[in-house]
């Protein structure tokens, strides 16, 4: 895989910051008439650089929250990259 610093930015439901992490979250929502309904997270956890800190800060500087706060879900799965 290719290493891109503006990944994060791409086909995300929600983008936020935490000390060490750019995490991008990309949510769904599995219904079933069986079993209870579920929402869930796949995350990708970028290490924080001085690039993508630059790349985050221009694309949200908007937000009243810089750092912005993860969106809660029922499950998720992790994955990082440095």
């Amino acid at each position: 895989m290719i290493n891109n610093d503006r990944d994060f930015l791409y086909d995300a439901n929600n983008v936020y910051r935490t000390e060490n992490f750019i995490v991008k979250q990309v949510i769904g929502v599995r219904l079933s008439d069986e079993m209870n309904n579920v929402v869930f997270s796949f995350d990708t956890y970028y290490r924080r650089t001085k690039k993508r800190d630059k790349i985050y800060e221009k694309a949200f500087r908007e937000r009243k929250n810089i750092d912005g706060k993860r969106l809660p879900t029922t499950m998720y799965a992790r994955t990082y990259i440095e």
